[in-house]
C-alpha cells in the first residue's frame, strides 16, 4: 500500500478514536468560549445572565432574591393581574439581550434552535405542564415587516421539545405604539382591546385548559396580562407566562 494512503488511513483512524473517547467541543452561544458537547451556554454566562441563585417574581417574572416570591412593585400592587404565575429564563442584559435582539430585529430566528433544549428543561421545572402553548400574537402588518413572530418561534421550539400542542388562538386587532417608555397605566391603555380569541371553536378548545403564554421579553407584564385576561374571559382555567428574559430587581 502506498505510504500516503497508509498515512491517510492512520489519520482517519486517529480522528475516529478521538471522537469516541472525548466529547467534541463547541462554543458558548453568548460568549464563544469553548464548551463541551451537550451544553449551549458556558458556566460564566449561565451565572451572569440566567442567575440560578435567584428566584422569579410570581406575578411579573422579574429576577428577585430567592427567599422572596414577589418584587417590590408587585407587593405594592403595581404588577400584572390575572396570571397564575410568570417566569423569565434570564436577565435582559448584555450578551443575552443582544442575542434576543438579533433574533427579533436582525432576522435571525434560526439562532433560537440552540436554546430549545435548555429552555424546555428549565421551563418544565418551573411551571406545571400545560394543555397548550399560546404565543403572544403579532399584528399581520408587523409580521409582514419582520417576516416572523419571535414568540411563535419560541413556542414552536417548545412544542417540538416537550410535545405540548401549540395553539395560536389569540389574534392582535391593531398595531399599538411601542411599549418602551410608557408607564404601566399607559401600557395597559395602549393594549386595551388589542387581543381577542377569534372563533367559538377556539373558545371551546381552551375552555378549562391550562395555558402557557410565550413571549420573548417581559418588563411590566402588561402584554402577558392583556393576553391572560382575554384567555380567561374565553374560558381558560389557568394561564402562566413564560419569557426568555425580564428585568433584575435592584438590591
Amino acid at each position: 500500500m502506498p505510504l500516503n494512503r497508509t498515512s491517510t488511513l492512520w489519520t482517519d483512524l486517529k480522528e475516529l478514536t478521538q471522537s469516541l473517547l472525548y466529547e467534541k467541543q463547541r462554543n458558548c452561544l453568548l460568549c464563544d468560549t469553548p464548551i463541551i458537547e451537550g451544553k449551549e451556554i458556558c458556566p460564566l454566562c449561565e451565572q451572569n445572565y440566567f442567575h440560578p441563585e435567584l428566584g422569579r417574581c410570581v406575578h411579573c417574572g422579574k429576577l428577585i432574591l430567592q427567599d422572596h416570591i414577589e418584587c417590590k412593585d408587585c407587593e405594592e400592587g403595581r404588577g400584572p393581574k390575572g396570571l397564575d404565575k410568570v417566569v423569565a429564563w434570564g436577565h435582559y442584559t448584555g450578551a443575552w439581550r443582544e442575542f434576543i435582539q438579533a433574533v427579533k430585529f436582525k432576522s435571525q430566528p434560526y439562532r433560537l434552535k440552540r436554546i430549545a433544549q435548555p429552555l424546555a428543561t428549565w421551563a418544565i421545572d418551573k411551571l406545571p405542564p400545560p394543555n397548550f402553548l399560546v404565543p403572544v400574537p403579532m399584528h399581520l402588518e408587523r409580521i409582514a415587516e419582520r417576516g416572523f413572530n419571535q414568540a411563535a418561534g419560541i413556542a414552536s421550539l417548545l412544542h417540538w421539545e416537550l410535545g405540548i400542542p401549540l395553539l395560536e388562538v389569540l389574534e392582535r386587532t391593531s398595531i399599538t405604539v411601542p411599549q418602551v417608555g410608557l408607564s404601566r397605566s399607559e401600557r395597559l391603555q395602549n393594549l386595551r382591546g388589542a387581543f381577542y380569541v377569534p372563533s367559538h371553536d377556539n373558545v371551546r378548545r381552551i375552555r378549562g385548559a391550562r395555558i402557557w403564554i410565550i413571549d420573548d421579553v417581559t418588563t411590566t407584564g402588561t402584554t402577558l396580562e392583556a393576553c391572560a385576561t382575554e384567555l380567561k374571559q374565553s374560558g381558560a382555567k389557568e394561564v402562566f407566562g413564560l419569557t426568555l428574559a425580564a428585568g433584575l430587581e435592584k438590591k
